[in-house]
Parts: C-alpha cells; structure tokens; sequence
C-alpha cells in the first residue's frame, strides 16, 4: 500500500542531538542501521505473503479437474473416420452417421475446449446425453468425446501393460467393436475369418457378426490368437498395433469358474516388473437377469484378485443397454426399462462405493434400433468402444 510522501517548505535540516532521542549518526556509531532494519522486516513480511498466496493458489489449482487426456489434439479436420476401413462401402456405415464433431459456437472459442476436461466430467458427459431424433448421433451432455484415429489409439493402448474386458454378451459386442477399429474392419474385423470357409465369411459380414449365432462362434476372445495366425491364407486383417494384449473373458455368474481366474492372472502377471496399468472393463447384467447381488459379487471377486497382484489395475463399470422396441412382451417386466434404469442406477452407485469408475450405456441405448430388443448393431457398439477408449485415454500411465 503506498503512501503520499511530505512535502518540505525547505531543504531538510539534520536533526540536532537532544537527550533520551539518538541521531541516525549515533545509531550508525554504535553498529545499529535501522532504516535498514524496518527495510528488511518489511522484506520479509512481503516475502511471507508471497508465499501464503502461493500456497493458497497451488492448493486451488489442485483441486481443479485437470487435463488428462495424453493424445495432442488434431487440428485436422476428418470428415469420414471410417474412409480407408474395409467394409465401408458394403456395410454402410460413415462416421457421421454415427458422431459428429462438437462446432464452436463462437469463433474465438478453442477446439480443445470443447471436449471434457476430465475423466469424471467425462464420463458424466457420455452417460447423460441423448440424441435429436430415432438413430440420428449421440451427443453426450455438457461437453464431448473424442473420435481418435487408429494411430491414436495405438498411442492409448501403447500407455497399458494389458486391457482386459470381463462381462456377458453385451460387453463381447463391445468388445468386438473395439477389435473393428484397431483392424480397421467393419466388414469382419471381430471374427476369425482366417479359420472361416468362404460362404461363412459372405454370410457374416457386416452387422450379421454380431447378431447371428454361428458367426459368434468365430468371434475373436484374445488379441494373441490374431497374432498367433498364419497371414498366408489372405483371410486376415492385422492389427495396426499389437504391443498391448487385450482379452475378453466372459462371465455370466459370481464367482466365476476357476479357469477364467486364471486367465484373468496370467494377464495381471504378464509383466512382474511392468509399472504399467492393467485396465479392466466389466459388466454384467442380462445374464443374470439383473440380479443385483450377483453384480455387487462380481465386483468384489474380481477387484480383489486385481489387489492381490499388487498392481495397479483401474476398473471402469459399464452399464446395461436400454431394451429396444422388439423386447418380447414377456421380458418387459424383468428385463424392461424400467428394471434396467433402477440396475443402472444401483449398480452405479456400488461401483462408486468400490472407488470404481463408470459410464452409464441406458441414454446412450435408449433411442436407438435393435435387431431383438436386447443387443445392438454396429453403430451402436462402434461408439460403446470409442467411449471406452475415450476412458482409457484419460487415466493415468503408471
């Protein structure tokens, strides 16, 4: 704070020497500065101050919600994420029809701002959205997802030791999506079409490898058994990346059977001296006909496996779709909307308790065309498996 300096009617006089009140030159004398001393007491004062505020500040910062996200954003404008995949033109699927890119409403607005800035605004966004209209693109609520590239996705994957999905039917598709875009083949990309004759692989194309029994038994379970295939026989599409296993281990109980603890160990294990994550998708719903207790089991059996490892193993809950216009009458009352909003919601919230994340597929789901009122085709589960890499790219690398 400044003060208004005096003002002299002359030139300023050296005080003279009265008793009891010391010159400046007798303190000067005796190996006293005092004008030096008020200086450095309010130096200090200052510095102290600095410092509070500093403090104050840091602690502000730190409970803001950061940035996680690892991937630089593009400043290059796609118009079809899907252009150079195989099946594009025969299955018919853009990009745009099933995201759209968020737009700026003012031009001095930065795209990046345009995304969520965390992983729990994030999640938020993806599981309370909706959408203009029957089919027509999803918007999450508040601020948006991002599509990444093939390349990108790579660079996500390329920060985790192993991914592991652990769920039942609904997560498989998911889980089928997510080997389309790393093989970039919507065509056949979640099958095996390697061990598949030639009338197979013309009758399960497309949305056909997600909706019919025989083209399901082909579905690919483990990233290893697509490295491990002879790429001679001209039936293969590869992975554009393959340093990070992933696996679908399927489960439709609590407890689950030994072996797939096991399968999910070897996993946890792959990597003794590894300071990399080991992400973990799970749900479960449907196959047990939403039974609420034996979701809150299945959390618990598998997070205490993974903190058994001693690893870090971050856990994402996923939960159940809503049920399309063809639900059989007979299943409404068990396995409607209604039912499945209350398991969404519950379930939720017992994922919350465990310190799990989750991401909520009913709004996502809910306005949009099933072949059975149960499961969905590839527009839909393309976008389930962006959203979870989307949660993949936030969390932290070690």
């Amino acid at each position: 704070m400044a003060y208004p300096f005096p003002r002299f009617s002359s030139a300023p006089q050296t005080p003279q020497y009265v008793k009891g009140v010391e010159s400046p030159s007798s303190w000067q004398s005796r190996g006293f500065d005092k004008p030096r001393s008020h200086a450095i007491r309010w130096l200090l004062l200052s510095l102290i101050a600095t410092a509070v505020f500093l403090v104050f500040l840091a602690k502000s910062l730190a409970s803001r919600p950061r940035q996680t996200d690892r991937i630089p954003f593009s400043h290059s404008d796609i118009d079809d994420f899907f252009d150079h995949f195989e099946g594009r033109q025969g299955c018919g699927i853009a990009s745009t029809d099933i995201y759209i890119l968020p737009v700026a409403l003012h031009p001095t607005t930065k795209k990046h701002s345009l995304y969520c800035p965390n992983r729990a605004k994030l999640l938020e966004a993806m599981s309370g959205g909706g959408r203009h209209g029957f089919d027509t693109p999803y918007f999450p609520l508040g601020c948006h997802f991002r599509w990444f590239t093939t390349p990108e996705i790579c660079m996500i994957l390329d920060r985790f030791d192993s991914v592991i999905f652990l769920g039942d039917n609904t997560l498989r598709h998911i889980y089928s999506a997510f080997n389309m875009l790393l093989r970039e083949n919507i065509a056949l990309g979640g099958l095996k079409e390697w061990e598949m004759k030639e009338s197979e692989r013309e009758v399960c194309r497309c949305d056909n490898q997600l909706s019919r029994p025989e083209c399901l038994a082909y579905s690919i379970l483990d990233s290893r058994a697509l490295r491990s295939n002879d790429a001679s026989s001209g039936h293969s599409s590869p992975y554009l990346c393959d340093r990070t296993p992933h696996v679908f281990i399927p489960i439709d109980r609590s407890p689950a059977a030994e072996d797939l603890h096991n399968t999910f160990n070897s996993f946890l294990h792959r990597e003794p001296d590894s300071y990399k994550p080991i992400a973990v998708i799970h749900s479960l719903s449907l196959a047990t006909s939403l039974a609420w207790p034996t979701a809150t089991s299945s959390m618990d059996e598998w997070v205490t496996i993974a903190d058994m490892s001693h690893k870090n193993v971050p856990f994402l809950w996923v939960g159940p779709n809503a049920a399309g216009h063809l639900k059989p009458p007979s299943q409404i009352l068990s396995q409607g909307n209604n039912a499945l909003w209350h398991y969404t919601i519950e379930m939720a919230k017992e994922a919350e308790a465990r310190q799990l994340d989750t991401v909520g597929m009913y709004n996502f789901t809910l306005q949009s065309g099933s072949w059975d009122g149960t499961y969905y085709g590839q527009e839909v589960v393309l976008v389930q498996a962006m959203m979870v890499i989307n949660w993949l790219s936030r969390l932290e690398s070690t």
